[in-house]
């Protein structure tokens, strides 16, 4: 909604000019100032989303050739989508953060399937941002 709201510009209603100040931003939830904890992780041994992991065998198997199909794609769009994002946190648009470490921590388990399991989706944001400098 932020891309989209900020994109309007001149033609966005005061409702989305009001959600852009008051939601399109991260609290202080960066890496550095947060607390050190504890976090147990228990991964699925074919790696897949969480909606996933407990389907049958049989299922999961016909869903991996899916992800093979379509992960290429995937994760081109998410390159895309990473760059617009890095572009609305430059000086050039919003000049602050709006993809937050905890959603990206929340969907480095979700898609760490992709790339044979080698995806990182915090480092590819990290890229579009230092991309974007």
């Amino acid at each position: 909604q932020c891309m989209l709201f900020y994109r309007l510009g001149n033609y966005a209603p005061p409702a989305a000019i009001s959600y852009l100040s008051k939601s399109c931003h991260c609290e202080e939830d960066h890496e550095e100032h947060q607390k050190n904890g504890t976090v147990h992780v228990q991964y699925h041994n074919m790696g897949k989303r969480s909606s996933l992991r407990d389907l049958p065998p049989a299922t999961l198997s016909k869903v991996e050739i899916l992800t093979l199909a379509d992960s290429f794609i995937y994760v081109n769009a998410l390159k895309n989508f990473m760059d617009e994002m890095a572009w609305l946190e430059s000086d050039d648009a919003l000049g602050r953060r709006v993809v937050c470490d905890n959603a990206l921590k929340k969907w480095e388990l979700e898609l760490a399937y992709l790339d044979g399991g080698h995806f990182n989706v915090t480092q590819l944001y990290r890229d579009a941002v230092i991309k974007q400098q």
